[in-house]
């Protein structure tokens, strides 16, 4: 791309952030509406990727000294933004993090697909032969079961806590294996879809549709938000994984660091999510209720978070 390519493209966006520069110059952050501070906000981070890729592929070009005048400028203003008016945590959490969110939902899709295709696999592998459960499930997560009459008896609320804190592990490593150019990501996706469906399959084999009923039951109410998280944690790695086999305009380095901004941006919510699914399970869970009430109240919960995410 030529320099005059490059500024015909960016310069709207340029003359948008001077144009902020000069409000608040005048008036200050405060006289800004929330929605205002956010355009602010994506422009200003919008221009300064611009001037990264400046700075790399336009060195002595005319465009540099301009936009390293307006992003320095808009700097100040948004360092106050983010240190005061971080009514913020609200503005993040009604406005920020599903936006964030809306902008990666092709790489959470894909991390869904992951999982969900490991699941389906582990489950159809499992059915088919019983013995093989022991090749995916890794018991030393849950301890030996008991033994009643040759069955495998299962503690159902035992096993909902494991995989609660099997989902939380595997979010942390779904981001940070997208330093391995996201197969690391794409291996902890499909293969802990294969435990779930592993297990799945297992207890529908060895108990029926009744202990099916009660496992989803227990495993559904937090599941939901912990699937979501994960979803957006390897979204995370996979926007990393990607920045490294594919820069596209930007140096690697930049690549990389570009989209690790942008799971940054999103790892406030992904924590907050795991919360919410921890406080289901420690609360909600162990309720002496029917299984029926518990796998409503899993489908609301899915309906929430689509309506937040969803909403404009």
């Amino acid at each position: 791309m030529t320099e005059t390519k490059f500024i015909t493209q960016n310069e709207e966006r340029w003359q948008q952030l001077e144009a902020f520069n000069q409000t608040l110059r005048r008036k200050g952050i405060r006289a800004l509406s929330q929605i205002e501070v956010r355009a602010f906000a994506e422009t200003f981070r919008a221009v300064g990727y611009h001037l990264a890729y400046a700075k790399t592929h336009f060195p002595d070009g005319t465009s540099l000294p301009y936009l390293t005048h307006i992003v320095g400028v808009a700097h100040n203003y948004y360092y106050v933004r983010e240190q005061g008016s971080f009514s913020t945590v609200k503005e993040y959490f009604l406005h920020q993090f599903p936006q964030a969110t809306r902008a990666v939902w092709h790489y959470a899709a894909v991390s869904a697909i992951l999982f969900f295709v490991g699941m389906f696999f582990a489950y159809i592998y499992v059915a088919n032969d019983i013995q093989r459960f022991d090749q995916i499930f890794p018991f030393e997560l849950a301890g030996d079961g008991e033994m009643g009459e040759g069955e495998v008896i299962w503690d159902y609320a035992l096993m909902s806590a494991v995989i609660m804190t099997n989902n939380i592990r595997v979010s942390i490593m779904a981001l940070a294996f997208g330093i391995t150019a996201g197969i690391g990501t794409i291996w902890i996706l499909f293969y802990n879809g294969m435990i779930v469906g592993a297990l799945a399959s297992f207890i529908a084999a060895t108990g029926g549709s009744r202990d099916t009923l009660i496992f989803w039951s227990l495993i559904l109410p937090h599941g939901v938000p912990e699937l979501a998280a994960i979803f957006l944690s390897g979204a995370c790695g996979l926007m990393i994984g990607k920045a490294l086999i594919m820069p596209g305009n930007y140096r690697r380095k930049d690549a990389v660091v570009k989209q690790a901004k942008q799971a940054v941006l999103l790892m406030p919510g992904i924590a907050a999510i795991l919360i919410i699914a921890a406080l289901i399970e420690g609360f909600f869970t162990p309720m002496g209720i029917s299984p029926y009430f518990k796998l409503g109240f899993a489908f609301l919960t899915f309906v929430g978070l689509y309506l937040y995410f969803a909403k404009q």
